[in-house]
């Protein structure tokens, strides 16, 4: 057995003797080594042997492909040729694929009194824009989806006690603003699951191992994030795991996680060169996955790619209609995009919207540790099935609203009440945040119904669609703090980025207003708040 994989299987133990690993767990440092010693360029002159000499740090492979036990064949003798410079890698914002959702304006109440759009946890947009800024590089305007940012802070609401779902709202008046406009928060809650009801999972890891892998914050970082997996998953859940890069390979077997060493000799086989056939990839993920489909458990599809696609079908719309069917097979797809420079983050976003799942986006190895081992329920463990959410506004009451993002998870109003459309996936834990700016017409009153939220969903385990409903209320005037407070100076930090104004009435998003709100609200306490000021900070001094 090679020296990382047998330091990697003892830091297992801990799951092999029937229990996950724990947030604290000094384990993932071993996962941490797939990515701290990836080396800056692979060939196949190295598989199977220890690279030396002038190479940046690389990792040796085992001959051995059998279970835990097996006798390893020996290493070959290290290499004192070195291997050849990597090519230049793209910069951070070299060739990347973002595509502008828009801004919704405001609606008119007696014309269109319902707003509908699909639920949406996820939080790529956000991770995207983090790890630019830590590149001192101001995200590209098109890259800001404002909802995905105010979903990547806590709402702060209390899990549901009565459904899989639970609506929450509070309200305040908007900042900045003269002519009362309410800020409305709308919070969708999913339950928590807890441990001893967490499902069986059958998981099957698609791997992009096309030549722009080929650096430590891709698939250097895809290794860590398997082996993290390996830590984090029980014994009896299973891996599979297909690569592809011109054509898909299946290279690991359904394989329980109480084989470690079978796994982990998987990862330490990633290899990457060649074109991208996504599709091929995502096809033969998903063969297997319904080969490995375990009923009562949760059946996963994780794609880990850049998002490109270069070779078969490479159009967005095309695959993410390919893969629709098997969602609703009870296979559901997370996306976890890698790498800035090259990166699609428009596919990405598209296939887990209609691969009933949901988009993340990792760039450190402490970001795949949150995902993998802290948000692993949340990450891996649906427990609602095309949510959506309708507000039907008072026209007696409201003159005009304006849902702050979602523009490109809106829906038409009779899709509400139709179960066959497709919408958004919620998994055990999430939060989902909505704002709308709401004006009230000359007459309202505190106290008056300002409308009605709606919630629909299916079960994870089909069945007719659920509702939760609650009425609306025009609040007191009162300043946004809490958590509400934080999740209106995102979305104006986002809108920022983005380039928008607060419109008419409103604040005009100015770097040092933004700035006081922000201060404010660390000086209150306010959840979130400082890291919305570590946010702020780096937008302000991004180029």
């Amino acid at each position: 057995m090679r020296p990382l994989r047998a330091v990697l299987v003892a830091g297992l133990l801990v799951v092999a003797s029937g229990c996950s690993t724990s947030p604290g767990s000094d384990s993932s440092s071993d996962a941490r080594t797939y990515f701290d010693s990836y080396p800056e360029r692979q060939d196949e002159s190295t598989a199977g042997g220890t690279v030396t000499g002038d190479s940046a740090g690389s990792s040796t492979s085992s001959g051995s492909t059998g279970s835990t036990g097996s006798t390893a064949v020996p290493p070959r003798p290290p290499r004192t040729v070195p291997v050849p410079e990597a090519p230049e890698a793209p910069g951070p914002l070299d060739d990347n694929t973002f595509v502008d959702a828009g801004t919704s304006g405001f609606v008119d109440a007696r014309q269109q009194p319902r707003s509908t759009f699909a639920a949406d946890v996820d939080t790529g947009s956000y991770r995207v824009a983090r790890a630019l800024l830590a590149d001192g590089k101001r995200p590209p305007p098109e890259s800001v989806r404002v909802e995905e940012w105010v979903n990547a802070f806590d709402s702060g609401f209390p899990a549901p006690t009565r459904a899989d779902l639970e609506l929450r709202s509070d309200q305040a008046v908007a900042p900045g603003s003269t002519d009362g406009t309410r800020l409305v928060r709308i919070g969708l809650q999913a339950r928590d699951v807890d441990e001893q009801e967490w499902p069986p999972v059958a998981l099957t890891m698609v791997v992009d191992t096309s030549g722009s892998m080929d650096i430590r914050e891709r698939l250097g970082l895809v290794r860590a994030s398997l082996a993290l997996l390996v830590e984090s998953l029980r014994p009896s859940d299973t891996i599979a795991v297909v690569t592809y890069e011109s054509d898909a390979e299946p290279l690991l077997e359904p394989t329980p996680v109480r084989d470690a060493d079978t796994i982990l000799s998987a990862i330490d086989r990633l290899r990457a060169g060649g074109s991208t056939n996504l599709e091929a990839g995502l096809l033969l993920g998903y063969d297997r996955a319904r080969t490995a489909y375990r009923s009562g458990a949760t059946n996963v599809v994780l794609l880990a790619s850049d998002g490109v696609a270069n070779v078969g079908t490479t159009d967005g719309g095309r695959l993410a209609t390919a893969i629709r069917d098997n969602g609703r097979r009870g296979i559901h797809l997370v996306t976890v995009g890698y790498g800035m420079g090259n990166y699609n983050d428009d596919l990405m976003e598209q296939l887990a919207d209609r691969g009933d799942g949901f988009y993340a986006y990792v760039d450190t190895f402490e970001e795949a540790r949150r995902l993998f081992v802290e948000d692993l329920r949340s990450t891996l463990t649906p427990v609602a099935k095309d949510a959506k959410i309708q507000v039907e506004f008072d026209p007696e009451t409201v003159s005009e609203y304006r849902l702050v993002g979602y523009e490109n998870r809106a829906l038409a109003e009779e899709d509400f009440d139709d179960d066959a459309v497709d919408a958004g996936e919620v998994g055990a834990g999430h939060r989902v945040t909505a704002l709308y700016e709401v004006r009230p017409t000359a007459q309202a009153e505190r106290g008056d119904r300002l409308g009605t939220v709606r919630v629909r969903w299916r079960s994870v385990d089909g069945g007719e669609g659920r509702e939760d409903a609650l009425a609306l209320e025009l609040g007191p005037g009162a300043q946004p703090g809490g958590t509400l407070g934080v999740a209106a100076a995102v979305a104006d930090v986002a809108r920022f980025v983005k380039g928008g104004t607060g419109g008419e009435g409103s604040e005009q998003l100015d770097p040092d207003g933004l700035q006081r709100r922000v201060r404010a609200l660390v000086q209150a306490g306010a959840p979130g708040a400082r890291e919305l000021d570590s946010l702020l900070t780096d937008v302000v001094a991004a180029r």
